[in-house]
């Protein structure tokens, strides 16, 4: 798990996700729902992370027909600075994809460059709507939701 905090802080010093450092960074990567996570290494160092959670959505259900009780959501998708533009998060956003089968979604914030990275991969979205979450601004942001191809 150190290894997946200190990819974690290096990608939250260059871009700051998550937006607000977590007081305990290995509980976050391990979110509520959790079934499986996947590293990315190179020279025996982490450079990416995802993993996939239970979590229901109503756009999903209905665009899919997927139930509610099968869905996963991905989450936690990072990658070093360092390991970027090798197609590492692509290889992990299969990873997950591979092992988490049909109810794959995932949630972007509107704006982010995330948006064109799964639109690239062929995720479709379902929905927009507003995060159910508040920015450190006080704002809440618009999110785009996605089912994977």
């Amino acid at each position: 798990m150190a290894g997946c905090v200190a990819a974690l802080r290096a990608v939250h010093d260059a871009d700051r996700y998550p937006t607000a450092w977590p007081a305990d960074p290995a509980a976050w990567l391990d979110p509520d729902g959790l079934t499986a996570a996947w590293v990315a290494e190179v020279d025996g160092a982490i450079v990416g992370h995802v993993c996939v959670a239970a979590a229901a959505d109503a756009a999903v259900v209905a665009d899919t027909g997927v139930p509610a009780d099968l869905l996963v959501a991905v989450k936690r998708l990072f990658t070093t600075p360092a390991a970027r533009g090798r197609g590492v998060a692509a290889a992990l956003v299969a990873a997950a994809a591979a092992g988490a089968g049909e109810g794959l979604w995932l949630d972007v914030v509107d704006g982010e460059p995330a948006v064109a990275f799964y639109e690239r991969l062929g995720w479709r979205r379902v929905d927009t709507r507003p995060a159910d979450w508040m920015a450190q601004d006080g704002r809440r942001r618009t999110v785009h939701v996605y089912v994977a191809p």
